[in-house]
């Protein structure tokens, strides 16, 4: 938890929180494009084997496909939850495109001509039992109380636990 804090206490969050912004600010950290894609824009149909989001770390971009039939908050957490994967190096952890678990079924509908040497790492946003998901979780959701803290230096234990 204190690796989280203190990553996200030194991250640009645009206030008033913005999604597109924070992508922005985060893809100029890291150096590499951040792509958006909604399952709406792919056209796809969203089933309940499909994850929320997915991270699709490939040589020269990042790609994050997030479910679209869901509200703005919903949105924001996916895309955060995706943003957590990459800044807390968890496609280290989930190693290369060879040992990566099998293809979302999302990403097969999404990517139907995709070469799997071409990708890094996948990650998904659907169970939380892992480490990672636990931990990408924890940032998404750290995140957003940090766009909202009535102030950007205040630290996320006192917008936390603060006394009422």
């Amino acid at each position: 938890m204190k690796r989280i804090d203190k990553l996200i206490t030194q991250l640009p969050i645009p206030r008033p929180w913005d999604r597109t912004k924070f992508v922005d600010n985060v893809a100029t950290l890291r150096g590499r494009p951040i792509t958006l894609i909604s399952t709406a824009d792919l056209e796809l149909p969203v089933t309940p084997d499909s994850a929320c989001g997915i991270w699709l770390m490939r040589d020269s971009e990042d790609v994050i496909i997030y479910e679209a039939a869901t509200s703005d908050y919903h949105i924001d957490q996916i895309v955060c939850h995706e943003l957590g994967h990459m800044l807390l190096d968890h496609d280290r952890a989930a190693g290369t495109a060879e040992n990566a678990r099998a293809p979302d079924p999302l990403l097969r509908s999404a990517f139907p001509d995709l070469d799997p040497a071409t990708v890094r790492a996948v990650l998904g946003r659907s169970d939380y039992g892992d480490r990672l998901e636990r931990e990408a979780e924890t940032f998404a959701t750290l995140v957003m109380v940090a766009a909202t803290a009535d102030h950007p230096s205040q630290g996320l234990r006192n917008v936390l636990f603060r006394q009422q």
